[in-house]
C-alpha cells in the first residue's frame, strides 16, 4: 500500500476493479452464500453510480489497482469496500470520513446506511463511527436482517476520535 492515500473520484476506468472488490469483499463475508454471479449488474450499476451527477463514487488507489471504494447517493451510503488483501490499512476509515466530509459539504444532516447483521466487521465498523441502529431492518441470508443504521452529521467536531 502507498504510504500515502489519495482519495479521488471514480471514473469509468474503475468500474471493473469496482467489482472484483465488491465481489472479493462480499464472498469474504457471505462465504459460501456469494455464489450468484452478479458481474452485469454490478458493471451497469456502477457505470451508473460513476457518470451520474446526483451520485458520489470514491475510491483509493493501491500499489497498481482501485484498493477500496465508497458510493453514496443523496443522504445514503449505498456501499464502501474495501479489497480484503488491504484490510487493517485505514482505507475503510479514510474513505468512511471523506464521504462524510462530502455530506457536510451538500449540507446533509443525517447519513442512512443498510448493513447485514451476520457481518460483524462491518457492524463494528460503522457502530464505531458513531452509527447507530434506527429500528429499521429488513430479511436477510442465513436467518439475519439487514439492519438500518444512521449517522448524525452536523459538522466537524461530530466525527468520532
Amino acid at each position: 500500500m502507498k504510504s500515502r492515500m489519495e482519495i479521488r473520484r471514480a471514473r469509468r476506468a474503475d468500474v471493473e476493479s469496482l467489482i472484483a472488490i465488491h465481489q472479493h469483499a462480499r464472498r469474504t463475508y457471505y462465504g459460501d452464500l456469494a455464489t450468484r454471479d452478479d458481474t452485469e449488474d454490478l458493471r451497469e450499476a456502477y457505470t451508473v453510480s460513476v457518470d451520474a451527477p446526483d451520485r458520489t463514487v470514491l475510491c483509493v488507489d493501491g500499489d497498481a489497482q482501485v484498493a477500496g471504494f465508497l458510493s453514496m447517493k443523496d443522504d445514503r451510503l449505498v456501499g464502501l469496500y474495501v479489497d480484503p488483501a488491504h484490510w487493517q490499512h485505514g482505507i475503510g476509515g479514510a474513505l468512511h470520513d471523506a464521504g462524510v466530509d462530502v455530506w457536510r459539504a451538500a449540507g446533509v444532516t443525517e447519513g442512512r446506511l443498510e448493513v447485514w447483521d451476520g457481518n460483524q466487521r462491518a457492524k463494528a465498523f460503522y457502530l464505531r463511527r458513531g452509527w447507530e441502529p434506527d429500528g429499521g431492518r429488513r430479511p436477510g441470508p442465513l436467518d439475519r436482517d439487514f439492519i438500518d443504521l444512521g449517522l448524525q452529521v452536523s459538522g466537524p467536531e461530530s466525527r468520532p476520535a
